[in-house]
């Protein structure tokens, strides 16, 4: 409890000064609500003395009340925005946290969770913080003030008639306290239950040409099915707790007025009490149980919340994959790559591996050069230059950048030097021509871009768009062809530049004469500095500086064209074999 208290205050500190005006405002409010009724019995006290005398004394209760009454709509509206507008702050300012957290993490902690799970802690478990900053705080507020003044109020106008109300609050608050324990557990349940449906329904979505394709649709239904339930079982035992403690808290001002008429009504008929004062008792009863029946969302909203800061500090408190590190300046960064990248007995077993996917890999990278790396599937080709570009983080003492080791670099600086056009290519929901700049600081610049959109092979197609760079390209680019997607994802590369650019395989979806025009854009122009191609097609290794050949996470040789054909069975075979697709083509 005390660090999910402290987690909060962290937050509402940076606002205390909304904060601190929320509260003068809402102390206003109480004052003012607990203010009125004294009037009122003044005003119903003259009306039953009759209209002889009385008439400019009741006027000027009435206008009294009116003002009151219309200032109570301002202060009280001022205190709901002075605290309700930092609590949207908060929530601004937590998910901005929480994307960068996440985007620290390695690919360890995405292997674990899922995109729903952690989708539902971005929305559903920071949604409950700001409930809590925002209309737990106030209601907390009011009911704190309320309790005080309005109780005070009672116990000036008779302290036995205050305790015969007090009794009802005593037994309402004993069974809202048991009904909590038993919502506090189900909420976690349904918080888990959310997290894993969310988790179903995106995996299916993205997956929903696969269902289409094998006819399963059954089956994706009976698992979303299965989860659906469960969150709704969930739901479900929250609505019985809720069933019983809601009404109970929302009828006990009904109970107390009873309480009240009854007894303050024999005040009354003993003489006790005037009909004004019964009037006013009443008035504080209302005023009384409004917080009283807001104790009940108060808890609803502080457990559910408090459930969700737990979720959400499982992200914040992990730590990231680079935050012992510390970024280079400027000058250094500038300089990282200008005696190139070494290799030294590369060796990396993933997380969940149980051998070593790379053994013992040596070699270096100049600037200016190019490189190839080619071998079968899964023969480690990826994960190797995954090590080069910082997405995966190897040991000390195996990559390294001129005199730096990669190891004690941060990522974002590695990857400000090596650019990367992956197997996997994401376009974002947007146009083309903001998929192409993205990341780019200086946005889009209209000959910058047709510069890359040429280069990379895609100029003509772009023309045969109806909008050209303005069309959307839809989620994940499902718009586009897998080539197309490629060539955007290749000029977003060539756009914002790095000192090495790496190619993963991107030639796999062009056709030949689209391959030969982006071979001599990149390699004969030098559209880059250097370059890393990942490829199985000889007409492009035999343009590399030098190609390494990968078997089962080793390698196995390399060398330039000529010498990879002397030494590598492997690398002769392919060549063979795709000259004898080539004649066949011809």
């Amino acid at each position: 409890m005390f660090s999910k208290l402290k987690f909060l205050l962290k937050y509402m500190h940076r606002y205390r000064w909304w904060y601190t005006g929320g509260i003068v405002f809402l102390v206003l409010t109480v004052w003012v609500s607990v203010t009125i009724p004294g009037f009122i019995q003044k005003t119903i006290d003259l009306i039953t003395l009759g209209r002889d005398g009385n008439m400019p004394e009741f006027q000027k209760n009435v206008l009294i009340i009116m003002g009151l009454a219309l200032g109570l709509i301002l202060i009280r509206t001022l205190s709901r925005v002075l605290i309700f507008f930092p609590a949207r702050l908060i929530e601004r300012q937590l998910k901005g946290e929480m994307f960068k957290k996440l985007s620290s993490f390695g690919k360890d902690y995405y292997d674990e969770n899922s995109t729903g799970n952690i989708i539902s802690r971005v929305n559903n478990d920071i949604n409950g913080v700001r409930m809590i900053t925002g209309f737990g705080f106030l209601q907390i507020g009011n009911i704190l003030l309320s309790l005080s003044l309005t109780p005070y109020k009672m116990w000036q106008l008779s302290p036995m008639l205050t305790l015969y109300c007090v009794i009802p609050m005593v037994f309402v608050f004993v069974v809202v306290r048991f009904g909590m324990v038993v919502m506090v557990r189900n909420t976690r349940l349904r918080m888990n239950t959310l997290q894993k449906l969310s988790g179903k329904i995106i995996s299916f979505l993205s997956g929903n040409s696969v269902i289409k394709s094998y006819n399963i649709y059954e089956h994706a239904e009976n698992e979303v099915q299965k989860e659906n339930l469960s969150y709704y079982h969930a739901n479900l035992k929250i609505a019985w707790v809720r069933s019983f403690v809601m009404p109970l808290l929302a009828n006990l001002g009904q109970i107390l007025k009873i309480v009240v008429l009854f007894v303050g009504g024999m005040y009354v008929i003993n003489g006790t009490f005037t009909i004004g004062e019964l009037t006013e008792y009443i008035a504080y009863a209302a005023l009384l149980s409004q917080p009283i029946m807001g104790l009940g969302w108060v808890l609803t909203v502080f457990q559910e919340g408090f459930v969700g800061i737990s979720s959400i500090q499982t992200i914040m408190d992990r730590k990231g994959t680079d935050d012992d590190k510390t970024p280079l300046p400027e000058n250094e960064k500038e300089e990282l790559f200008r005696n190139g990248i070494e290799v030294k007995n590369l060796t990396y077993t993933y997380h969940n591996g149980d051998k070593p996917a790379l053994h013992n890999i040596s070699f270096s990278i100049k600037p200016g050069q190019v490189v190839g790396i080619t071998g079968k599937v899964g023969s480690g080709k990826t994960t190797l230059v995954n090590c080069l570009n910082g997405w995966l983080r190897p040991e000390k003492g195996q990559v390294y950048f001129g005199e730096n080791d990669a190891a004690s670099l941060k990522s974002e600086d590695i990857r400000d030097v090596v650019k990367t056009v992956s197997q996997e290519v994401f376009l974002f929901s947007d146009t083309i021509e903001n998929n192409v700049a993205f990341g780019s600081e200086n946005g889009i610049e209209t000959d910058r871009f047709k510069d890359v959109i040429y280069k990379s092979a895609f100029a003509d197609e772009l023309q045969r768009f109806p909008i050209h760079e303005k069309t959307m390209v839809g989620e994940k680019g499902i718009m586009l062809s897998g080539g197309q997607k490629q060539r955007i994802s290749l000029a977003r590369a060539l756009y914002t530049p790095g000192e090495l650019l790496i190619l993963d395989d991107v030639f796999s979806a062009v056709d030949i004469d689209t391959e030969r025009f982006l071979i001599k854009q990149i390699f004969d122009n030098q559209a880059v500095k250097s370059l890393v191609v990942i490829s199985n097609r000889i007409s492009v290794l035999e343009k590399t500086d030098f190609t390494i050949v990968l078997e089962d996470g080793r390698m196995a040789a390399i060398g330039t064209h000529q010498e990879l054909l002397k030494q590598s069975e492997f690398y002769l075979d392919v060549l063979k074999l795709q000259q004898e697709n080539y004649q066949k083509e011809k």
